[in-house]
């Protein structure tokens, strides 16, 4: 079955705004029924040029999802077009229109004539009323294609594609009879660079043959994609145990979570479940560590607090050096790396104390070079000496990502990478 996407609006072709809406179509599409998106075609608010897109798409998909151009201004054409191109009049459609002006009621707003024509829908066409916005999605064939045209906000075109969409092509592309079951699983690695998971990966790639493995670079780490394919759910499920399984037997450590699990979200995890504490102190990270480890809702319970010490200054008065320590050293050092997390630690009264400190450029012979203190509760440490020569916000990532692995490493009580 061809899926093909349209995304419409010149913000897309002048680089303003990116396609998340199409990203997050294929992913869902993907993950969900294990369909893929044939081609993708983005075109601006030109009504010749959406008219023609349509026509094209329609005539090789069997299935086309449109993004964008269904809101109140002048510019916004999509449905109309689409009429256009179906050789179908416009119409009011009352029960749309009682949305909108239900729902301008009760943000306060004054209903432009703009708005109203929301209401206008494609005669004969299906629609389902938008529980986010004004704009209904709008549902219509064209010869032999099923096109779904989407409002381009992105809330609202997530919420279409996760509550109307996935069952409507599930029912449409995977009738019970004859079907086949997939399901991609991602496994999240850090400490190893792309092309020795590649390596690592080639025997489970060879073993499960009906597996299509894949690869992709998660900056600062890599994802490995597993798309399963089976002709039962009970046979897939059997199969992704082993496939993962086996994934985790050539990786190891290297593994820290699947799907859109984040190291710091792990890190909270881990120590969430040992019942026990963090306090950061970052420098070139510029709070990273910090943000990364809140993303976990609890994470209040397990992280303390970080001291973004990012001058000599606020490495006294915040966490507690002492000038003869930063000038025998210098701020940027192993010792005093340590130093910062030894200080955190002991002033939080935490159960571990996490530092980093380092270079993220742009200038600078040494930009790239960074170091990591861990030390835990029973008062081992673990320094590291990192070099990541790289643009300023990578070198900051690829910091953070480090230091809350070596952490996760203390925890867990793997080997360093």
């Amino acid at each position: 079955m061809r899926i093909e996407t349209l995304c419409t609006g010149d913000e897309l072709l002048t680089g303003l705004t990116l396609d998340s809406n199409g990203a997050f179509l294929q992913k869902c599409l993907l993950e969900r029924l294990g369909l893929q998106i044939s081609r993708s075609t983005t075109v601006g608010d030109e009504r010749e040029e959406i008219i023609k897109a349509l026509l094209e798409s329609s005539a090789r998909a069997k299935v086309l999802v449109v993004s964008g151009g269904l809101g109140p201004t002048a510019d916004d054409l999509t449905v109309e077009c689409a009429a256009q191109a179906a050789g179908l009049p416009m119409a009011f459609s009352a029960e749309v229109f009682q949305s909108i002006e239900a729902r301008a009621r009760r943000l306060g707003f004054h209903l432009t004539e703009g708005a109203k024509k929301q209401a206008l829908i494609p005669q004969g066409a299906r629609f389902v009323l938008n529980k986010l916005g004004s704009a209904p999605m709008v549902q219509l064939r064209l010869g032999e294609c099923e096109i779904f045209l989407l409002p381009g906000v992105p809330r609202e075109f997530r919420a279409f594609v996760e509550e109307v969409l996935v069952e409507a092509l599930e029912a449409r592309c995977m009738p019970p009879e004859g079907r086949t079951f997939r399901r991609l699983r991602r496994l999240q690695c850090m400490g190893l660079p792309e092309s020795l998971v590649d390596e690592a990966m080639a025997e489970v790639a060879k073993g499960f043959p009906e597996v299509k493995v894949g690869f992709r670079v998660r900056f600062p780490g890599v994802e490995v994609k597993l798309l399963c394919e089976a002709r039962t759910a009970q046979a897939l499920a059997k199969l992704e145990t082993a496939v993962v399984s086996k994934a985790h037997e050539v990786l190891g450590p290297a593994i820290f979570g699947e799907e859109e699990l984040g190291l710091g979200a792990c890190v909270a995890r881990l120590l969430l479940e040992r019942g026990q504490t963090l306090a950061v102190a970052e420098s070139c990270t510029g709070g990273h560590l910090a943000a990364a480890l809140t993303a976990e809702p609890g994470a209040s319970q397990c992280f303390l607090g970080s001291a973004v010490a990012y001058t000599g200054k606020a490495k006294q008065v915040w966490a507690g050096l002492s000038k003869e320590a930063l000038a025998e050293s210098g701020e940027v050092s192993a010792k005093v790396t340590r130093l910062l997390a030894e200080s955190v630690r002991e002033r939080l009264q935490t159960d571990w104390g996490l530092a980093v400190t380092g270079y993220a450029g742009p200038a600078g012979e040494q930009v790239g070079l960074f170091f990591v203190a861990c030390v835990g509760p029973q008062g081992e440490e673990e320094e590291a000496r990192i070099f990541w020569p790289g643009a300023r916000q990578e070198t900051q990532a690829m910091a953070a990502a480090r230091a809350l692995d070596v952490l996760r490493r203390r925890l867990l009580k793997l080997p360093e990478s």
